[in-house]
């Protein structure tokens, strides 16, 4: 299928995973601001002229679905423009003053502004709670089974049997949660504390940049330590079909003992180095059922374009690794903490992508628009529907956080302007208030430009491979 077929027939999907999280983010502005008496006058799903719609007898709101339906808003009575900026009080009367949005305290304003990113956040919370008592979690003890010896890993002191307590700030519970750290940290020193024969050591690791490419052909740049624990042993957990490794004989199950004459003792070290053999000839030595089977490979050389834009070619063999990983199902109580612990790191997460990326850490192509979120949620579907949720809940926590950055235009930007009101005990000016606009209309333009540019790009990259 091409990329842009690829596409349409996602279209549904993406169209309503949008509409869900932005009904969620504007549900929070409403909710909060009907119940403190505030009147809200529209509220809609989408921008640009109305499809469909109805009027409510009890509220007088007007719900309507809008033509172009990637976004949302809730227009309260009084609001005049985007900054917040209240209509002129003369063509209000006493009563509507009441109800109007710009007449209320600071702390009933501020607290309306922050309920739309929270609602994304709460929401996140309770599908991965849902997700948790249902499908379970991997895990695997924060134990290192395997070193590397010319991995970051060990040039930092990592040895065998060390287990990990917490690495650059956050504490450890699972070896996933070492390798979430790890992995938005390429190149970047990170201080690690470990238990080592019962004592507490502390050390700095640098995890080594990777450009690594999913099953999609997607590429992105993750760090390495060259740790492996029980969940990474070099067993073969599943043969693409008519991948090389599928003809040259490689079944799941198989174990695999040496690559090129390399003992093998965690399964990262594999790829590793069938990516520098694209189309030569590979001897993989394994263990099947007790016997020692020798097989010879030809790695299918993929062009890949890493992240600082130059393209080269890589092995690839086309199988996966078998996970040895515990899952753990929970209760209400436990997945509820254990989903707002995941859903505050993930927080934590995307501002750091965002401060890597502004601070040229991390290449800028990362950041895309409708059409990048229409692409992953067409590859997250064809995993299954516990990657889709994973997915809604990502993109919803990344929709409140994103809506959190302090630029006028998106909700931060109200909450800076009402942080400068309470320093100042009086509203900045409405001429004030029009230039933080005007500014924050720039730096949304610009981003939404970049954005369709990357999407573009991934768009003809797909259909014009060079």
């Amino acid at each position: 299928m091409d990329f842009v077929g690829f596409i349409t027939n996602n279209i549904i999907l993406t169209l309503l995973i949008i509409t869900v999280l932005v009904f969620v983010h504007e549900w929070g502005h409403y909710w909060i601001g009907v119940r403190n008496g505030v009147h809200a006058e529209v509220f809609s799903i989408g921008f640009g002229p109305e499809v469909w719609g109805w009027t409510s007898r009890k509220t007088g709101t007007r719900w309507r679905f809008a033509a172009l339906p990637l976004g949302g808003y809730v227009k309260f009575l009084g609001d005049a423009n985007a900054t917040g900026a209240g209509a002129g009080d003369d063509s209000l009367t006493a009563e509507q003053r009441k109800r109007a949005f710009h007449t209320q305290s600071l702390g009933v304003r501020a607290a309306v502004v922050v309920a739309g990113p929270a609602a994304n956040l709460i929401f996140a919370v309770v599908l991965m709670a849902i997700l948790l008592m249902t499908l379970g979690q991997p895990y695997t003890p924060p134990t290192v089974v395997v070193v590397d010896s010319q991995g970051a890993a060990a040039k930092a002191g990592l040895r065998t049997g060390d287990t990990i307590v917490s690495i650059g700030g956050r504490s450890v519970d699972s070896f996933e949660d070492a390798l979430s750290v790890v992995q938005i940290n390429p190149g970047v020193a990170l201080p690690v504390t470990l238990t080592r024969d019962g004592k507490t050591q502390s050390l700095m690791v640098t995890p080594t940049p990777h450009d690594y490419k999913d099953r999609f052909g997607n590429v992105h740049r993750l760090g390495e330590l060259g740790v492996a624990s029980t969940s990474a042993l070099p067993v073969i957990g599943r043969v693409l079909p008519g991948s090389v490794a599928e003809s040259a004989g490689l079944r799941a199950g198989d174990r695999v003992v040496e690559v090129e004459g390399t003992p093998i003792q965690y399964f990262g070290q594999i790829p590793k180095i069938v990516r520098e053999r694209p189309n030569q000839p590979t001897t993989i030595k394994v263990d099947r059922d007790g016997a020692t089977v020798d097989i010879v490979a030809t790695p299918a050389a993929e062009e890949v374009t890493g992240a600082d834009g130059k393209p080269r070619f890589e092995g690839r063999l086309g199988f996966s690794s078998s996970s040895a990983s515990i899952v753990r199902t929970m209760g209400p109580v436990d997945a509820g903490v254990e989903a707002t612990v995941q859903v505050w790191r993930m927080t934590g997460t995307i501002y750091t992508v965002i401060r890597q990326i502004v601070l040229g850490l991390r290449p800028a192509n990362e950041i895309g628009g409708p059409i990048r979120i229409a692409k992953t949620a067409g590859e997250v579907s064809q995993i299954g529907w516990s990657a889709v949720f994973y997915f809604i809940i990502g993109l919803s926590v990344t929709l409140g956080v994103f809506n959190l950055l302090p630029i006028p235009m998106l909700d931060g930007g109200h909450l800076l302007f009402y942080a400068i009101e309470w320093i100042r005990g009086r509203p900045l000016s409405a001429r004030a208030q029009d230039i933080g606009f005007r500014i924050g209309l720039a730096v949304m333009g610009s981003l939404m430009v970049f954005a369709t540019f990357n999407d573009i790009s991934l768009l003809i990259g797909r259909i014009l491979p060079l």
